[in-house]
């Protein structure tokens, strides 16, 4: 029991932190004219160690209270890919408005160190499931000269995702399932700055995170004891602030592709690409 309460446990963890890091941006000044349109993909790769986190947990045997208490565990190496289709719209030309929808990726390497007590499990691999996500943004030019354009951009994501898994040994066979709802918001001033033919852009940003994580086990089958279990956790961010910039080059009339760097209490890498029509 005690091993298969901490994989819950451990699996609910890595959700408390910047479980959804910073994904994609681009640049933070509008690029399309009143009434204009565009279509574009754009990916983002990012991972980090998160800080010590609780995690609630309570346990049943037969329906009756067994067990509660609260664990702090380390997480390390969490790992988000984001895979997003585009769609833009210029609402005037120093303003635009986008959503983005798409899929994510989610794994982690959870490790809970020598002080186990209760809980004995070794380091824990999760690979959540491939699972829809979707954002929105407006991107907004305050200031703009002959080369260097000022911006405000906004951009908010929401994550859906879930993971299950089931087990067996000489005793019971049982079932643990971890499901996270949760949105992050993105605030990022600063200049793209024109070099004839590319830009580059970047500055510093605000990040909020919040949602929430369940996590469940239950015995299926047994010759002893049903047990089952349950862990929550509420998701908030470790930092609030950050960085990133990024380099786009115009490869055609209506077509331009960018890369970018940012960073808050890790590292992401993002590629974008967009037609505009």
């Amino acid at each position: 029991m005690g091993k298969r309460c901490t994989v819950l446990c451990l699996v609910l963890a890595m959700c408390g932190g910047n479980v959804l890091a910073v994904g994609f941006l681009g640049a933070p000044t509008a690029e399309l004219n009143k009434g204009q349109w565009s279509a574009g993909f754009d990916y983002s790769h990012s991972e980090q160690d998160l800080d010590k986190t609780n995690a609630k947990w309570s346990w049943y045997a037969d329906g009756v209270l067994d067990e509660s208490g609260t664990t702090k565990i380390e997480v390390e190496d969490f790992t988000r890919d984001l895979y997003y289709g585009n769609i833009g719209y210029g609402v005037c030309d120093k303003c635009q408005v986008y959503v983005k929808l798409g899929v994510a990726s989610v794994e982690e390497e959870i490790d809970p160190g020598e002080d186990v007590s209760y809980f004995e499990a070794g380091r824990v691999s999760v690979d959540f499931d491939d699972d829809f996500a979707w954002g929105w943004g407006t991107k907004i030019t305050v200031a703009k000269g002959e080369r260097v354009a000022w911006g405000v951009a906004l951009q908010m994501n929401w994550l859906d995702t879930s993971w299950s898994e089931t087990g067996s040994d000489e005793v019971e066979t049982w079932k643990e399932t971890v499901d996270i709802e949760a949105y992050d918001l993105l605030v990022a001033v600063g200049p793209t700055v024109d070099m004839d033919g590319w830009q580059v852009y970047g500055g510093p940003f605000f990040y909020y995170l919040s949602g929430d994580a369940d996590a469940t086990h239950r015995t299926l089958e047994t010759t002893d004891v049903f047990w089952s279990g349950k862990a929550t956790g509420d998701l908030e961010n470790d930092s609030s602030f950050g960085g990133y910039v990024g380099a786009q080059l115009d490869l055609a009339q209506e077509w331009n592709a960018a890369v970018e760097f940012s960073f808050i209490d890790g590292w992401g890498l993002g590629a974008g690409i967009v037609r505009r029509f």
